[in-house]
């Protein structure tokens, strides 16, 4: 089994479109490899950035207060 991904393959393990794979990886948001002209992806690296992000989505909601939700009709 490889160790790296294409950005195609990384989208679909993040659920993004390929652009955005791109662009994260422009904005140096999302872990990547650069290979002359080729980004790549490790698959554990983008597993433990998804880890990190949902632990800080987590704080985040422990530290804001708690809002209703009102159902539209």
């Amino acid at each position: 089994m490889r160790e790296t991904m294409e950005a195609k393959e990384a989208a679909e393990l993040l659920g993004v479109s390929t652009w955005t794979v791109y662009d994260l990886a422009r904005k140096h948001v999302i872990p990547c490899i650069k290979i002359g002209r080729r980004v790549l992806f490790r698959r554990a690296s983008l597993l433990a950035w998804l880890d990190a992000q949902e632990q800080q989505s987590r704080l985040q909601a422990e530290d804001s207060p708690l809002v209703a939700i009102r159902r539209l009709s």
